[in-house]
């Protein structure tokens, strides 16, 4: 069916009208012209001839001059207004109404925000023009199209409730593309690892995804027009500070409530929503995360109704249903529930004049959550998943000559700082200054994007790692600053149009990611390492935590803002330590003899000298004893100053496995070598095989002493009680077989 055009200049739709307004806003001369040329840009938008939307840098030097000596001389020519310089211009002419204002005000939105300002959006959007005057043709859009009233009426995917995919707009002008002649090849791009060796994911580049674009844009616009408690569609900016809204290069960063279908439910989730906002209870990088968990709630209500009103939302669905129905789907984490809940609540409070029932809410149902709270045990095991291996440490730092200068400084600084993602690229180029109290350090500050605050590391010249990240952020400034040609405001700085932006984290970890995948980086169990940075930041607390640092000093040097978060760092063994140490108690470690030592957990936690050294299974207090280091790797088993962590029971039984399995294999070598004549060979076997049986008899008494009720090799014993018995029960007894007195207990 043809499509009929109304052509009017005060158009009594509201949609219409509000492009109007705002591109009257921003000029009315652009609604009075239909021809953009470059007196037009340079008035209402600012875009003179020499900027980046048309002399991009990857133009040669040439060209460049070319285009700057057209814009002088179009400068002073008064018919500039119908000139496009370099073919750059906006001729709207062909384009009937309503598309002209509809693409007329998508032109404006873009033109005005500085990110937009680049030759590459231009080459790619421009084609709209011709696109939607052939689309408004009968005689010339392709025989398929079904028309609609206005460009905003081929839908949007977020409008239609599942985000994902292109626009109908963009198919039609896929087909356009087709009959026009244009290539519509798509682009794919291949660097992460999802899903298990060798899988990696797809980016997809097409040349017809202005449509979207176009869509989503007015689509904006359409929402801004409405008071923002109407609006489904809410920009980031229309309702945080500008220094807390995340940077975006493809589009304004936004969030959406198209996924509740229930309007009810949308209007609470809206009014919930922004009034956390306005106390500062939400932060912008939580948010979206946060609607999306609001949306799980409507979903579970249509699965159970075809229709959900209010009055489904009842006790038994509030403290039963949705619970099971979220534990069905695996979700884990309280927030799952928990956000829900709140919404829940407050409507219950402040909405029972629009149908919603007063209900209680019982603030133990969160314990029925499967959570990973930092002081659980789930999270300590999702924790040690996120850390990177240390053999990809040093793989990684083996090849670092073979990345890219920005990547490797990138890298320095978060291995030996722990920054979080955010605060590292978004370093300022003025972040690190000389310390005016003492000329030993270099004082590096930076803002802490998660917790609202400022950090300020000293940094040792002497010491060795310090002194790499005060060289990597020296050699970076020097780099900046002879790439713009003058100082910038961040240390990774990146041009997006003609705005300095930080250098975007998700591109590094794609370069980086992409770099561990052609190396072959690897995990002990032979997985390609999926690259991220957070991983780093995991690494560097436990680091801090193995090295035996307080607490609080661990808390402050990662930022965290309280120490629940800083604890995970400090490993079950390391807090069994310091457990022992101030409980008085020993039997925590033991030697090779199946005795124990009572001085060794006392050695662990010092802070100001290193008297017993992390290995496998427990600590070896060589350096404590005598003051040297062991050169013998491998050999702990065998030696006295060896110390067996009773709490690694597991790691001493696949020890001893594995040790029973190097047995057998030797004993076949020293076989072989005997019947080949090689006696040299065969006595080292020998005493290879002596070793193993001696080690291998020192893991048995240390396994025996471990399991053994009651064997204790020391002056002192730390009292015991049953696990099933009450303290008041305990505390005259003693357990059998200890030979020790408490209370009224009498002598074995």
């Amino acid at each position: 069916m043809a499509m009929k055009i109304v052509v009017t200049n005060e158009p009594q739709d509201a949609y219409l009208g509000g492009l109007q307004a705002f591109i009257a806003s921003v000029s009315p001369l652009l609604l009075k012209r239909d021809r953009w040329g470059y007196h037009t840009l340079e008035k209402c938008f600012g875009i003179d001839g020499v900027s980046a939307l048309y002399t991009p840098p990857k133009f040669p030097p040439r060209t460049r001059q070319r285009l700057r000596q057209e814009a002088l001389a179009l400068a002073a020519d008064p018919r500039s207004d119908d000139r496009f310089l370099g073919g750059v211009g906006f001729d709207f002419t062909s384009v009937p109404e309503p598309y002209r204002t509809e693409l007329k005000a998508y032109f404006t939105w873009r033109l005005a925000r500085s990110q937009s300002r680049h030759y590459d959006w231009y080459a790619r959007a421009v084609r709209l023009i011709p696109f939607c005057a052939d689309l408004a043709d009968p005689t010339r859009r392709p025989a398929t199209v079904n028309v609609r009233p206005c460009l905003i009426d081929f839908g949007d995917p977020l409008e239609d409730g599942d985000g994902n995919g292109s626009t109908r707009l963009a198919q039609v002008m896929r087909e356009w593309f087709q009959s026009q002649g244009y290539s519509t090849r798509e682009y794919i791009g291949e660097w992460r690892l999802r899903g298990g060796e060798g899988t990696l994911a797809k980016n997809v580049y097409r040349n017809f995804t202005p449509a979207n674009s176009l869509v989503r844009t007015l689509l904006i616009l359409r929402e801004k027009a409405k008071p923002l408690e109407t609006r489904d569609l809410i920009l980031f900016e229309d309702v945080y500070p500008a220094d807390e809204v995340p940077e975006s290069k493809r589009t304004e960063p936004y969030f959406h409530f198209y996924k509740l279908r229930s309007l009810w439910l949308r209007d609470a989730a809206r009014r919930y929503i922004l009034s956390k906002i306005a106390y500062k209870e939400l932060s912008a990088t939580t948010l979206v995360s946060y609607v999306k968990r609001l949306s799980q709630l409507d979903e579970c209500l249509h699965e159970l109704h075809s229709a959900p009103k209010p009055k489904h939302v009842t006790q038994e669905f509030v403290d039963h249903t949705f619970l099971a129905w979220g534990k069905e789907r695996g979700f884990v984490g309280q927030n799952w529930y928990a956000d829900p809940i709140n919404l829940l609540k407050w409507a219950s409070a402040h909405l029972p004049a629009l149908g919603w029932s007063r209900l209680s809410f019982d603030p133990r149902n969160i314990r029925r959550v499967h959570s990973y709270h930092p002081k659980g045990r789930h999270y300590e095991r999702k924790f040690e998943e996120a850390l990177v291996p240390e053999e990809v440490v040093e793989q990684m730092f083996a090849r670092f000559d073979t990345l890219p200068p920005v990547c490797k400084r990138l890298l320095i600084i978060v291995r030996y700082t722990g920054m979080r993602c955010h605060d590292l690229h978004h370093l300022g180029l003025s972040c690190l200054k000389p310390d005016p109290d003492d000329d030993r350090f270099m004082l590096l500050t930076f803002y802490q994007s998660k917790v609202k605050q400022w950090n300020t590391k000293p940094l040792h010249k002497d010491d060795a790692a310090h002194a790499l990240v005060i060289q990597a952020i020296e050699e970076q400034r020097a780099e900046g600053r002879r790439q713009w040609g003058r100082a910038t405001e961040y240390l990774f700085p990146h041009r997006l149009g003609d705005k300095e932006v930080a250098l975007d984290s998700n591109r590094t970890r794609e370069i980086i990611g992409r770099w561990c995948i052609d190396n072959g980086i690897r995990d002990t169990t032979g997985k390609l390492y999926d690259f991220g940075w957070h991983d780093f930041r995991h690494f560097y607390g436990t680091e801090m935590a193995l090295a035996g640092y307080d607490i609080h000093l661990i808390q402050m040097e990662l930022g965290h803002a309280s120490a629940d978060m800083s604890l995970v760092y400090v490993n079950r063994r390391l807090k069994l330590r310091k457990k022992a140490l101030l409980e008085k108690g020993g039997g925590k470690f033991v030697t090779i003899k199946g005795e124990v030592d009572d001085k060794i957990a006392e050695l662990a936690i010092r802070k100001d000298a290193a008297l017993a050294v992390d290995i496998p299974g427990g600590l070896c207090s060589l350096p404590g004893q005598i003051g040297e280091w062991c050169e013998h790797n491998g050999a702990c088993f065998t030696c006295v100053y060896f110390r067996a962590d009773v709490e690694q029971l597991p790691f001493f039984e696949r020890e001893k496995r594995s040790m029973a399995s190097s047995l057998k294999r030797l004993q076949a070598e020293v076989t072989d070598f005997e019947q080949k004549g090689q006696l040299r060979m065969a006595e080292i076997g020998r005493r290879r095989i002596g070793r193993t049986e001696d080690g291998m008899a020192n893991l048995a008494t240390i396994i025996s002493t471990i399991k053994t009720e009651g064997v204790y090799g020391g002056s002192h014993r730390k009292y015991r009680g049953a696990a099933c018995g009450s303290g008041a029960a305990q505390c005259g007894k003693t357990a059998p077989g200890r030979g020790d007195h408490h209370g009224d207990a009498s002598p074995r």
